[in-house]
């Protein structure tokens, strides 16, 4: 089965299938495994510069991100505060997860 890139505004999480140490430089440094791999879609208006103050996050976009579950929960409680339409695809499971609105766009 195919995992869809993020589209706009959406995160996927996958499983991390194998011993991937956490992005994070201090959970690396200690030995935590990642527990999540975390694509982040475009997290910015449509028709926005990417360099804007909109933009969230730019150089993560599309690019899988291993991380223990505390990283992801930090990173998805910032990511919510500043991009509260954010949809979160949880594709860890054996079967993709019904997408789930972390919160509603202003």
């Amino acid at each position: 089965m195919s995992i869809p890139a993020p589209g706009h505004d959406e995160v996927v999480l996958t499983a991390p299938g194998g011993s991937r140490l956490c992005n994070s430089r201090a959970c690396a440094q200690a030995g935590t495994l990642a527990e999540v791999i975390v694509t982040y879609g475009v997290l910015n208006d449509p028709g926005v510069s990417l360099y804007s103050r909109e933009a969230l996050w730019p150089e993560s976009w599309n690019k899988p991100v291993p991380m223990c579950g505390a990283c992801w929960e930090s990173s998805r409680q910032v990511a919510v505060r500043y991009w509260p339409g954010l949809v979160v695809i949880d594709a860890t499971g054996p079967a993709l997860a019904a997408p789930q609105t972390a919160g509603g766009r202003a």
